[in-house]
Parts: structure tokens; C-alpha cells; sequence
């Protein structure tokens, strides 16, 4: 990675961060628009929930990104042994919030910055798990839910095929080294040779950082015990969301993990802006063939704002003090 890129904070421009904003209002919009119809069963399902379950929900929303800080912490100490649990969770502030206010492009840069100033020059997850749910539950599923069905197999494509070329990249010296050829056909100018330069850095700073932590097993079960936790707290808020606001009592637990598995599982193969419009177009398609309108516009409601809205609350301040920390770093 070229040495001025490090060294810049990534941060937004004020101008591109009210852009972002005003993108994310807009389309915040666009969804109160698709819940108008049914406001007053909306309204009845949110009158049933009391303070504490409120707050149940909300502090499962935020375990997320909080057990992503835990599992940063876990694979950059392997090289850092400095990076303290509180570092890892201001670089998960960083690629939340980042994520949103560069409109789904913040991530890596926000938290390529934040690593490099401590001194550091998994998605499987989701797949595994929807499949072993999918796999327990299929005969229920298979009988109620044959138009979801019609998606899964393009879904599970797109999905199983960027993971494994991921893999493959980090992993195997054959795809690195068809990778290297491939970004010596790109045009000889010095725009593209830079770029061609800074992508090659990161190839084989990426192979190596992957060797390394594969040959500390203890350390890579950690990691995907994390992952498994964090999907296994946010699988649950929706179930939380039935119960509580006294929907329908006829999904199991198990079941409500398997569609809150395969809502997200088949987000990850559609379009979204700063996070938005996949999670909600799957959660209609998934949790609709098995409630009815009005349910499942009031548990997607919950489920966003405890998953996304105070999320990204919490992110926002999280991100600035994540900043003042990253100054003061390195």
C-alpha cells in the first residue's frame, strides 16, 4: 500500500459525509413509504413491547459489532501482541460506521488506517451456517417456502463463489500467481502502474498475514467461535421480536434462526447502498411466506432499528473516539 495512503486519516469530507446522510434519510424514506399500509398493525405489534424487551433487543443488536471488535482483537494480536480488546473494538466503530458514511465503501480503508497508526503494516461464517440450519430444517422449509426456494440456488452461487475465491487468494500460490499475471496486463500509464503496485502490495501482504494465522489452529477455532456467537445473538433477535410484540407463536426458535440465517445469507447476493435495501428486500421475501404482511413488516421494523439504526447511533460516537484514540497511536 503506497506510504501516502497510510499515513492519511481516510476520513470523509464534511461535503461527502452530508451526501451520505442525506442518501441514508432518503432511503429511510423510501422504506417508511413501504411500511405506510400498514402503520396501524405496526403500530399495535410496537404498543405490545415494554422498556426491558426494548432494550433486550437493542443490546443484541449491538453484540455484532462489538464480537466483530473481539474477533479483530483476536487475529491482529497474533502479530501485535500490544493490540489490546479495546483497539479491536475501535476498529469495528471504524468499518461500521465508515461502511455507512462512505455508502458501502468505508470498511477497509477506515480500518486499514486505524491498523496501520496501532503499528500493523471470515465470511464463511454465514454460509456454514445457514446450510447446517437449512440442512435440519429442510423438510419443514421445502413444504412452506417453495418460492424462496427459486432463490437459493443463484444466492448460494454468488456467495459460496466470491468466499471461495477469497480463500483461494489467500491460500493457494496457484490463483496468487495467475493474480500477479493478471495485474501485469493492466495499462502501462502511470495512473494504472500505481494502482497495479498498491494491489500487488496488498496481495502479498494478504498471502502471507493468511499463512500465518492458518498455522495457529487454537487461535482460528477462536475466531470462528466468535463469528458463530455473533450470528447466533442476531439469528435471535427477530424470534425476540414475535414473542415480545405477541405475533406468531408458530415458528420455533430453531426455525426463526434458520430464516434469519437465510434472509441474511441471500442479502449478501443482492445490491445495497450504506447497508440498506438487500436486508430489507430478503427479510420480506424470507419471514413473508411464513407471516403475513402485517407481521412481518413489524418484526423487520425491530430488527432493523435494533441491527442498523442504533447501530450506526452507536458506531457514530464510537468511530469519533476510535479517531481521537488513532491520533494518538503510532
Amino acid at each position: 500500500m503506497p506510504r501516502q495512503s497510510q499515513n492519511q486519516n481516510p476520513a470523509p469530507s464534511r461535503k461527502k459525509a452530508l451526501l451520505s446522510v442525506a442518501i441514508l434519510l432518503a432511503l429511510t424514506g423510501v422504506l417508511i413509504l413501504l411500511f405506510q399500509d400498514h402503520w396501524a398493525e405496526i403500530s399495535a405489534a410496537l404498543a405490545q413491547l415494554s422498556l426491558r424487551q426494548v432494550a433486550l433487543v437493542l443490546a443484541l443488536g449491538i453484540t455484532y459489532p462489538l464480537l466483530e471488535g473481539v474477533a479483530s482483537w483476536l487475529i491482529v494480536r497474533s502479530r501485535l501482541p500490544g493490540f489490546t480488546l479495546r483497539h479491536g473494538i475501535d476498529n469495528a466503530w471504524m468499518g461500521t460506521f465508515g461502511n455507512v458514511i462512505c455508502l458501502g465503501a468505508g470498511a477497509v480503508p477506515m480500518q486499514t488506517y486505524y491498523l496501520h497508526r496501532c503499528g500493523l503494516g471470515l465470511g464463511p461464517g454465514v454460509l456454514v451456517y445457514a446450510t447446517v440450519l437449512l440442512l435440519w430444517n429442510r423438510q419443514w422449509f421445502t413444504a412452506h417456502a417453495t418460492g424462496v426456494l427459486s432463490y437459493l440456488p443463484a444466492a448460494y452461487t454468488v456467495v459460496a463463489g466470491v468466499i471461495l475465491g477469497l480463500v483461494l487468494l489467500c491460500t493457494a500460490p496457484l490463483v496468487q500467481s495467475l493474480a500477479r499475471r493478471a495485474l501485469g496486463l493492466l495499462p502501462k500509464t502511470e495512473k494504472w502502474q500505481a494502482r497495479r503496485e498498491s494491489w500487488q502490495t496488498q496481495l502479498d501482504t494478504l498471502s502471507e498475514e493468511s499463512r500465518h494465522l492458518l498455522t495457529e489452529k487454537t487461535r482460528c477455532l477462536k475466531i470462528f467461535a466468535v463469528h458463530l456467537c455473533k450470528l447466533f445473538l442476531m439469528y435471535t433477535i427477530p424470534y425476540f421480536c414475535l414473542r415480545f410484540m405477541g405475533l406468531s407463536s408458530a415458528l420455533s426458535f430453531g426455525q426463526v434462526q434458520l430464516l434469519t440465517a437465510l434472509m441474511l445469507f441471500l442479502s449478501n447476493a443482492l445490491p445495497n447502498v450504506a447497508g440498506m435495501g438487500s436486508i430489507e428486500t430478503a427479510f420480506l421475501l424470507v419471514f413473508g411466506a411464513f407471516l403475513t404482511r402485517g407481521e412481518t413488516m413489524s418484526v423487520l421494523m425491530l430488527f432493523r432499528i435494533a441491527t442498523y439504526y442504533v447501530v450506526v447511533a452507536v458506531s457514530a460516537v464510537g468511530f469519533f473516539f476510535a479517531q481521537k484514540n488513532a491520533k494518538k497511536l503510532g
